[in-house]
């Protein structure tokens, strides 16, 4: 290229989603702060440092006021404009809030910070992000309107830009590109971008995680195609399921005829830092994997990869965990296609994963599936499977309206539950969001655990010579089912093949996974010569269906029972909540507890009429498959 080169802006993440992703949220400030005011004369676009589950995790986890930490960031960084990533309606949170909780949030995280508000809906539904666009606007602040990529049959270029249209309309400043796991690729982005910025004229930013491995490549090509700002890490936490690294890009862009501001050897500086950093939160820091191209077949995040073999472990089921890939993209049709994104990712994930540890589709369903089924998450991007509507949620008419239209003012009747407790509305808006969590932190009595990192000394400035990276070489090959500079779409018949190890407490657990047009042959086992194989064809798919088109209600029992009536936990979670006390008499079907599984709130009913014995679990109580929950006589 030649002439005036084109400016590139670098959100750096590694304060936000760079811990996040592969650190379990669990970076302290005080081991932001050593550190801020170097990334502060950087020249950073941005910075993210706040949303997501990083205000979940402060209370729940650290036992930190996410307020203050947001207030004593913005103390240290005086030159670079700070950003956080909000669930539109959801805020920070994982259902909807009331109209007045997102006025009353909004105008606090700008008051004490944020520049730039990236605002996403899990089912690209605009309707539940236009509240908090509006209200970002009103506090003067940058309005960065998100679309989050995926693929199926419903995602064409079409879609992509109806949608960046209808965002422009509700005052978008600016577009972001969320593909959160990592599929979009470098020709199909070169597309997308060039498309939106032809019809939108907006400024357009990428978002991605590495996991696939094309992390790098898509930025470049979205870049030629247009794109302004790329969102990377910090390489000491860079890479895997976080986002590409700062210095690659850097390096790369100077000499491709783009500028970004940056001096290469004083980012990587700050690699120096957080590499120490790193080492004190070894007991989080569990994505070893390095490129996981599973992600291209199954369009999984990382995230619910690792938690499908969390919960599989407990549940000592891991045999089990090709079973699960598979139902995931089937329980995603069901439900018309969502993006895998913060809450939907897991509402999917957490149905399909009790789909098969049940041993029957929809026998179970947590209360979020039954929520979504009648649309109180918001209108689905595709049609969904009126068969299994019917089956979670009966004669019920799902809603057509803005979820939040539905919900009365919350604010006031909060303040008269949390009392003194609160005592401004930075704590009450904790309340609001996270009443469990936030009771014991407020009260002072929680019990969140600690990880032992100590700040890391920053050391004296020096000059750091870069070192060359080692490949490993990867023999993969991906078909057009993943997207294509042609076509988003993602129903092909390619015949794909390949092979996962995974290491399950020290064993090799073998993996062979094909998919052709003809359906799935799964082969598992636990060395090269010991493999069991099974196939799963288009015929016995068939089948499936047809036996759960007979199943004219949902099942009463939501979990495991024995022939005493003695009801047991169906997979690992915590007691979130016990309804019905002991003597109580129910019926069938009715909620006797509530078990929190993955995020979701699963109801334990009554599997007969009958008074509820003993009850051998509480409130807050950990539970694995087969421990009992209680009796009915």
């Amino acid at each position: 290229m030649s002439g005036q080169k084109r400016h590139i802006g670098i959100t750096d993440t590694t304060l936000r989603d760079g811990h996040q992703s592969l650190l379990a949220t669990r970076m302290k400030t005080k081991d932001m702060l050593p550190i801020a005011e170097k990334m502060d004369e950087i020249g950073f676009h941005s910075l993210e440092v706040w949303g997501g589950a990083t205000f979940d995790s402060c209370m729940r986890f650290l036992n930190e006021d996410p307020w203050e930490r947001l207030k004593t960031l913005r103390k240290s960084f005086k030159k670079t404009k700070l950003q956080m990533l909000l669930r539109g309606q959801n805020l920070v949170g994982y259902k909807h809030y009331a109209d007045d909780v997102v006025e009353a949030f909004v105008a606090k995280a700008a008051e004490h910070g944020i520049d730039i508000f990236r605002i996403f809906d899990a089912l690209n539904d605009v309707r539940n992000m236009q509240k908090a666009m509006e209200e970002v606007k009103k506090n003067g602040k940058h309005v960065q309107a998100t679309i989050c990529y995926t693929l199926g049959p419903i995602y064409d270029l079409e879609y992509y830009l109806k949608m960046g249209r209808e965002l422009k309309e509700l005052g978008a400043d600016s577009i972001c590109i969320k593909d959160m796991a990592g599929i979009l690729t470098p020709y199909a982005a070169y597309d997308l971008v060039s498309a939106l910025k032809k019809e939108l004229a907006l400024p357009i930013q990428m978002h991605t995680h590495y996991t696939s491995g094309m992390g790098s490549m898509m930025y470049l090509k979205a870049i030629e195609a247009g794109a302004d700002v790329v969102d990377t890490a910090n390489s000491a936490l860079a890479l895997g399921t976080s986002q590409p690294a700062t210095e690659t890009m850097v390096a790369v862009l100077s000499e491709g005829g783009y500028e970004t501001g940056i001096d290469l050897e004083q980012v990587s500086l700050l690699a120096e830092y957080f590499k120490e950093v790193r080492k004190d939160y070894e007991e989080f820091d569990v994505y070893k994997a390095g490129v996981d191209v599973n992600v291209l077949r199954y369009q999984v995040p990382g995230g619910m990869l690792s938690n499908f073999i969390s919960q599989l472990s407990q549940a000592n089921a891991l045999d089990k965990f090709e079973a699960v890939l598979l139902e995931v993209p089937r329980v995603r049709a069901d439900m018309g296609f969502p993006p895998l994104v913060t809450p939907s990712s897991q509402i999917v994930g957490s149905q399909a994963l009790l789909n098969v540890l049940s041993g029957e589709r929809y026998k179970m369903v947590s209360n979020e599936v039954k929520n979504y089924m009648k649309g109180l998450y918001g209108k689905a991007p595709g049609e969904v499977n009126e068969e299994i509507r019917r089956k979670i949620i009966g004669d019920e008419r799902p809603i057509t309206v803005r979820p939040a239209d539905l919900l009365e003012p919350q604010i006031e009747a909060a303040k008269q539950e949390i009392g003194d407790l609160a005592k401004n509305m930075e704590d009450l808006l904790l309340y609001i969001l996270f009443p469990q969590v936030a009771k014991p932190f407020l009260a002072g009595t929680s019990t969140a655990e600690e990880p032992q990192a100590k700040p890391v000394a920053i050391k004296e400035e020096q000059k750091v010579e870069p070192k060359p990276m080692a490949v490993a070489p990867i023999n993969t090959n991906i078909s057009s089912g993943i997207g294509s500079a042609a076509r988003f779409a993602a129903n092909r018949t390619n015949s794909r093949t390949g092979g996962i190890s995974f290491n399950f407490n020290g064993k090799i657990e073998k993996l062979k996974i094909s998919v052709d047009g003809n359906g799935y042959k799964v082969s598992t086992g636990k060395a090269d010569d010991e493999i069991e194989e099974q196939e799963v064809s288009q015929e016995q798919e068939v089948k499936q269906e047809k036996e759960i088109k007979q199943e004219k209600e949902a099942p009463k029992a939501a979990a495991n029972i024995s022939a005493d009536s003695t009801v047991t936990a169906p997979m690992p979670g915590k007691i979130f909540k016990v309804i019905m006390g002991a003597g109580s008499k129910v019926k069938q079907g009715d909620i006797v507890m509530i078990l929190e599984a993955m995020k979701m709130e699963n109801e334990i009913l009554a599997p007969i009429d009958g008074t509820v014995g003993e009850i051998s679990v509480t409130e807050g109580d950990a539970v694995n498959p087969g421990d009992i929950l209680f009796k009915i006589k």
